[in-house]
């Protein structure tokens, strides 16, 4: 199969930031009387933030998501592109594909948390979490992505950290491959497209 169009989820398989939201939104739950680890949180990162608190099945979810946002951008000067992903989004470029995200962040978000990532912010084709109804797991947001910018679904990937990524794939019909240098160990990619350790591994995968 040969792609055209390649979709990024943001957090944790372009950008190194999961363990930063995760302590993060651990101390913000802390001060509203919860006893969540982030290690807990981590393991729920690739979904919306309201949406990580229903799964936990705590309250103040609005007050909670809205000191999340705020305090997350205090930590925005620590984010950094995985190794490997800025010359992979110039090499997918250079080879003529389309690359855009499809993230759980919302567009105020990306705004602004994510000035330093030009390459991210430029993309042609930007799917964020206010642009659906729906989110991953669902395959909505991908549904959008194919709607809106006028894909071919047969000819695009989307490429994620997490089983949330994989399953919105699958929820949408379209191939996937794992962003295996940011998931976590435990995280079952079998039923994944490509399996990639490494930004250049996917290179090689998509271009061979």
């Amino acid at each position: 199969m040969t792609y055209k169009n390649v979709l990024f989820d943001v957090d944790n398989t372009l950008i190194d930031s999961a363990a930063i939201a995760a302590e993060v939104l651990h101390k913000i739950t802390a001060k509203y009387g919860y006893d969540v680890s982030a290690a807990t949180v981590r393991g729920l990162v690739g979904i919306p933030t309201d949406k990580i608190l229903k799964r936990l099945k705590l309250g103040h979810v609005a007050e909670m998501t809205a000191e999340f946002t705020t305090a997350i951008g205090e930590h925005k000067d620590e984010l950094a592109f995985f190794t490997g992903i800025q010359s992979l989004l110039a090499e997918l470029k250079s080879a003529g594909l389309n690359t855009g995200i499809v993230t759980s962040r919302t567009s105020a978000e990306v705004a602004s948390d994510l000035g330093a990532f030009p390459e991210i912010t430029s993309s042609n084709i930007i799917v964020t979490a206010d642009k659906t109804t729906e989110h991953k797991p669902s395959g909505a947001p991908l549904e959008y992505a194919v709607q809106h910018y006028n894909l071919t679904k047969a000819e695009t990937i989307y490429v994620g950290d997490a089983i949330y990524d994989l399953q919105a794939a699958q929820n949408a019909n379209m191939a996937f491959a794992s962003a295996t240098w940011g998931a976590l160990p435990t995280t079952d990619f079998s039923a994944a497209t490509f399996q990639p350790q490494q930004p250049q591994d996917l290179f090689v995968m998509l271009t061979k």
